[in-house]
């Protein structure tokens, strides 16, 4: 027991950490010198250089409608930094300005995966610099345009790859279109690739990426290629989103796309992430999947008496409000909802860092807020001194502050 209280200790102080002075924004400069690519660093506490993981987005941009890094990427960040793993997601449309490339035909684009790939260089130059990581174990990680560009980055034949002194160290790749690398008839790869689509995705088809992992793994030059194809699972599955169908994209023959979660695959999927981080990265992993996945990591405080979970008239906050908060309550646990000073709100979904992710994003915001709901039950205070804010922030299992 006093073992398992040292052990939550521990990853209590690492996201707390870093909620506070170890995320923030970066730029990073383009190898030409040409551009100042954004980025968020999520910097793991720990001794002695660490791994990182450099994170690229989709078509749709790594940026929300406010211009702000996507909620999924401050997930994502707590998650690595909790297994002492640096993450790095990138924005490489911004500096090129475009905030979305879906709606854009290939042929069309001005941005593609020759571009992407020379940000994923100059991202691990810039990690090279950092004395907290680990330069041989950087891997690339990313999610449909971003996981093609994955595939780009460890083209061990291309002459412009084999020129970059630090190559990564593995690489992941979430339902990339595998239609293009499979008309490379020498495509090598010569660091560890995980592939995850789903197997009624029909806008990166999983058919093409089980072709192109059969081709690799019969030649022996290539590293191990593993491929999961999740069951029942539409593009994003690994999001908290419900499944709803995309219009107006460039890139199918319909102009259509089916999107959204699938929680089993989701959880899934996030497991066997792990499991091959660790595996590459020679490093144990600090949580069991349970903890990672089931029920909330932090304390829920208790339910307040202030109102019942579905009375949308009591909470404080506009109609535009009260409408995100009726979505909300229909989003999977586990869930946190809080509001800010401002009559501004947040809100986290599907995950078991739901708490601290919520303040992370009021944080972002420079925003003070304080929990309405967890799950579905409200715990606010009338008064503002007895609310729940980021200080109060507990990991289940973690002694109580003194």
């Amino acid at each position: 027991m006093r073992r398992a209280c040292r052990f939550f200790a521990l990853l209590a102080g690492l996201l707390l950490a870093q909620l506070s002075h170890a995320s923030g924004p970066v730029s990073i400069p383009s190898l030409d010198g040409k551009l100042q690519i954004p980025g968020y660093w999520f910097e793991a506490e720990g001794n002695g250089p660490r791994p990182a993981i450099i994170g690229l987005h989709g078509c749709g941009g790594g940026l929300d409608s406010k211009g702000n890094f996507a909620e999924r990427l401050f997930r994502y960040g707590g998650y690595f930094n909790a297994e002492r793993i640096h993450f790095l997601p990138l924005d490489s449309f911004t500096p090129r300005g475009q905030k979305s490339i879906c709606e854009i035909p290939n042929r069309l684009r001005t941005i593609n995966e020759s571009e992407r790939r020379e940000d994923v260089f100059a991202a691990i130059e810039w990690l090279v610099k950092q004395p907290s990581v680990d330069a041989s174990r950087i891997v690339v990680m990313g999610w449909s345009h971003g996981a093609q560009t994955v595939l780009s980055v460890i083209d061990a034949t291309d002459k412009y790859v084999q020129a970059q002194k630090v190559q990564p160290r593995a690489a992941v790749a979430f339902y990339p279109g595998c239609i293009a690398t499979n008309k490379m008839w020498n495509y090598e790869v010569h660091q560890p690739l995980l592939i995850m689509i789903g197997e009624l995705d029909d806008w990166t088809l999983a058919r093409d990426c089980v072709t192109l992992q059969e081709r690799l793994q019969k030649n022996k030059a290539n590293a191990p290629v593993d491929l999961v194809v999740y069951p029942g699972s539409y593009h994003g599955f690994d999001g908290p989103g419900p499944v709803r169908q995309m219009e107006n994209l460039g890139n199918t023959k319909t102009g259509k796309a089916t999107v959204g979660g699938n929680p089993a695959a989701r959880e899934a999927s996030h497991a066997r992430m792990f499991e091959f981080l660790s595996a590459q990265l020679g490093q144990p992993l600090l949580l069991t999947h349970a903890q990672r996945f089931k029920g909330h990591h932090y304390v829920v405080p208790p339910a307040s008496g202030f109102a019942a979970a579905d009375d949308l008239a009591a909470v404080p906050l506009s109609d535009a409000g009260k409408a995100r908060y009726a979505h909300f309550r229909t989003l999977p646990s586990p869930k946190a909802f809080a509001v800010t000073e401002k009559g501004g709100w947040y809100f986290n979904a599907g995950e078991p860092e739901a708490i601290a992710t919520t303040f992370q994003l009021c944080a972002k915001a420079k925003s003070r807020c304080w929990l309405y709901a967890v799950d579905d039950q409200v715990v606010w205070q009338p008064d503002a001194a007895a609310r729940a804010g980021a200080a109060s922030l507990q990991r289940v299992g973690a002694p109580a502050a003194r």
